[in-house]
């Protein structure tokens, strides 16, 4: 049987007002942050999240940046510094987030212009002996060995804890990022900052 154009056109129309309808659904649908505003940027809850800890970083780093430990690498003609993991001391499944800000510390390192970026992602067997180690709780004895395993003469490192409050229906939780910069040769502590975002479920 041989269907009219008329036919096809009818079939095309009714098709298309089916996925218009669709669309215009009301209910759960995805969206991207550039269609909606704001998106980015509302919190959906009290957890842990990217901006969060984008933001606890950059106030670190450029705490950091104004420090005198960098002082200290521009007249020590960019000496060898590495980054270690951050450790994770909340209940929040941010591991995979915390593991990318490596990336993002060692590249306002570089932009600097004061050190010589030791990657510990390269050294693959150094980098699981030191995150079972941080695993079982961060030993300072073992700062000398890693530097001299993998050629450092600073660690950058840290961690990320929290608080939480309870008070009725209100609920209010901290988070904190504590950042550290230590000697290889002495174990000495030359920087360390501390930066937080509060975040809370309210009743107007």
């Amino acid at each position: 049987m041989v269907t009219s154009n008329n036919s096809f056109k009818f079939l095309g129309l009714v098709l298309f007002a089916g996925m218009a309808a669709v669309g215009c659904a009301s209910g759960p649908h995805a969206v991207r942050g550039d269609d909606k505003p704001g998106l980015d940027y509302a919190a959906m809850s009290t957890g842990l999240d990217r901006r969060d800890l984008q933001k606890m970083l950059n106030e670190n780093m450029e705490t950091m940046r104004r420090s005198a430990v960098v002082q200290r690498w521009m007249a020590e003609n960019r000496p060898p510094v590495a980054v270690l993991p951050i450790r994770n001391e909340t209940s929040e499944h941010v591991d995979s987030a915390l593991q990318a800000l490596i990336s993002d510390i060692e590249t306002k390192m570089i932009d600097w212009g004061a050190v010589k970026v030791v990657s510990l992602e390269n050294q693959q067997g150094m980098l699981n002996e030191v995150r079972r180690q941080y695993s079982e709780g961060f030993d300072q004895t073992q700062i000398a060995h890693w530097g001299k395993q993998i050629g450092a003469r600073y660690f950058v490192t840290g961690k990320v804890y929290t608080t939480d409050e309870r008070v009725g229906d209100q609920h209010r939780v901290q988070y904190y990022m504590f950042m550290q910069v230590l000697s290889v040769e002495t174990g000495e502590i030359l920087f360390q900052n501390k930066t937080s975002v509060t975040k809370a479920i309210i009743r107007d």
